[in-house]
């Protein structure tokens, strides 16, 4: 009883006690500001993507889940300063090859609320990685190839791409291009692989090894100086 008594009178001194009254105005006011002026809860719409967890490594997704909308709830200062910490996530610790539904989840900080998830179940389909080797053309910019006293080659020839068999099957050439100036090359440069369809669109997501690749000039025996 006398620790309490004396606590009491310490806390109860003008000193101290205007103190942690000046404390607390500083915490409302700042509160304030961060809130744009409101201490109410509040609700909010923010749209996510959704990050897939998980997912057994003989698998791969044959579409990535779409954003979704979730409704949460708090304090305006906590929802200003916690929203950008918001995210959303769907375990495939459990997933098999077809297409299954999956909940997804929401984490959010302390303090935020989330009211709902729109959509809470999302459907995706999975299939066995497969692999496949291809040969790399070259896509030569900014010079006439007629014009050029040597012979461009990819080093590697040949990359191997790993994807979804159903993508895999799509795939029709894979190209690099590169960039030529004067009949210049900066030989110790990289260029990125694509993999296209006979339409000669970028097929994705397919994973490419190399990823990029180099060139080597090899001149033309039949050029002319």
């Amino acid at each position: 009883m006398g620790r309490l008594r004396r606590i009491w009178e310490f806390l109860t001194k003008p000193e101290v006690y205007w103190r942690f009254f000046s404390l607390l105005l500083a915490i409302i006011f700042w509160l304030l500001a961060a809130g744009d002026g409101s201490l109410g809860e509040t609700e909010r719409v923010v749209t996510l993507n959704v990050e897939v967890q998980n997912l057994p490594d003989d698998l791969v997704l044959v579409d990535s889940p779409d954003p979704v909308r979730v409704r949460v709830r708090g304090l305006s200062p906590l929802l200003n300063r916690g929203e950008d910490a918001i995210w959303a996530h769907i375990d495939l610790s459990g997933g098999e090859e077809g297409t299954g539904t999956y909940a997804i989840d929401v984490e959010t900080p302390v303090g935020i609320e989330v009211v709902s998830v729109t959509p809470r179940w999302v459907s995706l389909s999975t299939e066995q990685i497969a692999e496949q080797a291809f040969p790399v053309t070259l896509a030569l910019l900014g010079v006439e190839p007629g014009n050029l006293m040597a012979t461009v080659n990819p080093v590697p020839p040949v990359v191997t791409i790993i994807g979804a068999g159903s993508i895999l099957e799509r795939v029709d050439h894979v190209v690099a291009y590169v960039t030529l100036g004067k009949n210049l090359i900066d030989v110790a440069a990289s260029f990125p692989v694509q993999a296209l369809d006979a339409q000669g669109r970028s097929l994705a997501p397919l994973e490419i090894d190399p990823p990029k690749i180099q060139v080597r000039l090899e001149e033309d025996p039949n050029g002319e100086e």
